[in-house]
């Protein structure tokens, strides 16, 4: 941000040091009307027009990621007050259900060979898991092509 302001002032700077010394006079013709002034003043007048549709360029931009901004802290107070509300509860209504040796679920079987892994049971880790898997294989596709 400092850069980009640094860098405008520069820019500045020069356009109006540039037209400074070049005020010699100058007709412009725009649509059926002829203008005349000095080089200077047509210069800076243009100058001004350029910084004028930039912005307006960038004002769609601009309000885009104010809303999302805006969208992302409603989810971030959303998420945080879904965390603060199990916190609430009381230790007996957090404790685990118990299970009867008939419910117990058998334990999985795993070849030797295999990596174990724990399961995710998160569901933004498996989220990332599965991008960093399509971003892998997309990577290794474009660069075998």
């Amino acid at each position: 941000m400092r850069f980009a302001l640094i860098l405008s002032l520069v820019i500045a700077a020069v356009a109006i040091v540039f037209t400074l010394q070049n005020t010699a006079s100058t007709e412009v013709n725009v649509g059926p009307y002829t203008i005349t002034a000095s080089l200077a003043v047509v210069l800076i007048v243009t100058l001004s027009a350029g910084v004028l549709v930039g912005l307006l360029a960038s004002l769609p931009a601009r309000f885009r990621a104010g809303q999302r901004a805006k969208k992302a802290e409603r989810e971030l107070a959303t998420l945080r007050s879904s965390l603060q509300a199990p916190a609430a509860q009381t230790p007996a209504a957090q404790a685990p259900p118990t299970q009867t040796p008939a419910q117990t679920p058998a334990p999985k079987v795993v070849p030797a060979d295999a990596t174990v892994m724990p399961p995710a049971t998160d569901a933004a880790e498996t989220q990332r898991l599965a991008e960093e898997v399509a971003q892998r294989t997309q990577q290794a596709t474009g660069k075998q092509a």
